[in-house]
């Protein structure tokens, strides 16, 4: 006989009308879950020629699908930068028309004394080489930043910078 004690009053399960069923009920909905046979469906090979030429794709529609990976890429930068003219600083300086533009220039930002003796000059390769590891390309910098290993996540990345903080004429 099983028997459960609920302050200080026992509970007789084996008579109980109303937990034995539910107690069984629930046994064998958890002993049947997952427990679907599965039919083997027949496969069929089938090749097919297509006779239509495909479409090619277009540079708008690639440039788009970077910049989705590129403004993902992005969230991570974001804690620390800004892209757009006029936005403040953050803990890292505001990204506004960086290419092209000597590192350790944007005023109102306190950068350090390793990255104001680089020389650098951001575009496309200096900014790839920074991103893979900021700390390794200039010694002693400031930025916390790990960086970004995958080539087409940096490549991504490098193409949204270029469309975000392009100085408007």
């Amino acid at each position: 006989m099983i028997t459960l004690k609920t302050k200080n009053k026992k509970l007789n399960l084996k008579t109980s009308k109303i937990f034995y069923p539910l107690f069984l009920l629930t046994f064998l909905l958890i002993s049947s879950c997952g427990q679907k046979e599965k039919k083997e469906e027949p496969t069929f090979n089938i090749k097919t020629e297509s006779k239509t030429t495909p479409i090619a794709e277009t540079n708008s529609d690639k440039t788009q699908n970077t910049n989705v990976l590129g403004k993902r890429m992005f969230i991570a930068c974001a804690a620390c930068h800004n892209l757009k003219k006029g936005e403040a600083h953050k803990v890292g300086p505001n990204l506004y028309g960086i290419f092209g533009k000597k590192s350790a220039t944007t005023e109102g930002f306190e950068y350090s004394e390793a990255l104001k003796a680089s020389g650098i000059t951001w575009s496309e390769e200096t900014i790839r080489k920074w991103m893979q590891d900021p700390a390794g390309y200039v010694p002693q910098t400031k930025m916390a930043f790990v960086g970004i290993k995958k080539e087409e996540q940096q490549t991504a990345l490098i193409e949204y910078l270029k469309e975000e903080t392009k100085i408007e004429e």
